[in-house]
């Protein structure tokens, strides 16, 4: 009897909890369901600037470029001789048509008279066989003879005549004498060497453009040179005069040549200068801070502000210079480009501005 009492005691007690839990569970799922506080995002204090158009942005590029004579003229001897005198000196400077080296013309002079005695007795025979052919009384073989004999004398005067000129070493260009390669006393056969000249005003500087740049430049186009004389920098116009049509097949560079006057010879053979070259000039271009710039997964972007917020565009890049970049697409003038703080903002976030004059 007892152990049933206990039983039954259990029971009731566990069916008493069980109701107790119901209504608590009841309890708890009749209340009102608490929303949470939303959490409001601090803004992010940035700098901006305004995005503006640029009407006109040269497109250029700096190479490396040597500097070499114009013209480098071997002077030979045309005829042969000795050297009587030497009237030039090596470093000095010549126009052309001056008298460089004389050669001795006795022979020469010697030969130039002998053609004309007879060039002038062939001129007098010809003169009577004329007289004779109009009066019939010579056969008209003999009249043609005589006149190939006048044509043929006549040529050898002018033959002598300029061998003996050219007895007289004169400069074809001018510019500076830079070697002479004989004495006086020597004698010389034609086509040996007797002087060099080295024509300086203008100069060459000779680039080697590589194969993706040598597509926008075309020769008449100015060009810059800059280099450092005496500690000074100076800059000289230039004019591109010659473009190669063959790279080289190991570099796949090309040769350039540009003209640059210098009058005062401040620019020698040799002198290694920066050759400052424009590939195009383009029209109203946007450039901005290339830190401005957020690499992307795929892509780059840039952040604004509209109306305290930020928002993020995607942007296509173009042309870097220094620590700017163009825009190619993306941006507009008048947007406020986030330059500062954009690392830390998300899409929508509010921000305060601070706005930049837009210096580096």
């Amino acid at each position: 009897m007892t152990d049933r009492s206990t039983t039954l005691t259990l029971a009731t007690i566990g069916m008493a909890a069980l109701a107790g839990l119901g209504l608590l569970a009841y309890y708890v799922l009749s209340l009102p369901e608490k929303q949470p506080t939303p959490i409001e995002t601090p803004s992010v204090n940035v700098e901006t600037e305004l995005v503006t158009t640029i009407a006109e942005f040269t497109d250029d590029f700096v190479l490396p470029a040597t500097i070499e004579a114009n013209r480098v003229v071997n002077v030979a001897a045309e005829v042969d001789g000795r050297i009587e005198r030497i009237l030039c000196k090596e470093g000095s400077a010549c126009q052309a048509g001056d008298k460089l080296i004389e050669l001795n013309t006795d022979l020469l002079q010697a030969e130039y008279d002998s053609a004309a005695a007879r060039a002038k007795h062939a001129a007098v025979t010809f003169k009577r066989m004329s007289n004779l052919h109009k009066e019939g009384t010579v056969p008209e073989r003999d009249f043609d003879q005589a006149r190939a004999d006048l044509a043929t004398a006549d040529a050898a005067v002018a033959a002598a005549q300029a061998r003996l000129a050219r007895a007289c070493i004169i400069a074809p260009i001018s510019g500076i004498l830079n070697r002479v390669s004989v004495e006086e006393g020597e004698y010389v056969q034609p086509g040996a060497l007797v002087a060099q000249i080295v024509e300086l005003d203008p100069v060459k500087a000779v680039v080697h453009v590589p194969e993706h740049d040598i597509q926008h430049l075309r020769t008449g186009a100015k060009a810059l040179i800059s280099a450092n004389v005496k500690g000074s920098k100076i800059d000289l116009p230039g004019t591109i005069t010659y473009i190669s049509e063959l790279a080289d097949v190991q570099t796949r560079c090309t040769r350039m040549e540009i003209t640059v006057d210098n009058p005062e010879r401040m620019l020698h053979t040799g002198r290694i200068v920066r050759a400052r070259l424009t590939r195009r000039v383009l029209k109203d271009v946007i450039m901005i801070p290339l830190a401005a710039v957020i690499p992307m997964e795929y892509g780059k972007a840039v952040y604004v502000v509209n109306d305290g917020k930020a928002l993020r565009r995607e942007v296509t890049l173009g042309l870097i210079r220094g620590w700017k970049v163009q825009i190619a697409g993306g941006l507009d003038a008048g947007d406020r480009l986030i330059v500062a703080g954009h690392r830390f903002v998300a899409p929508d976030q509010t921000v305060q501005c601070k706005i930049n004059n837009g210096s580096p």
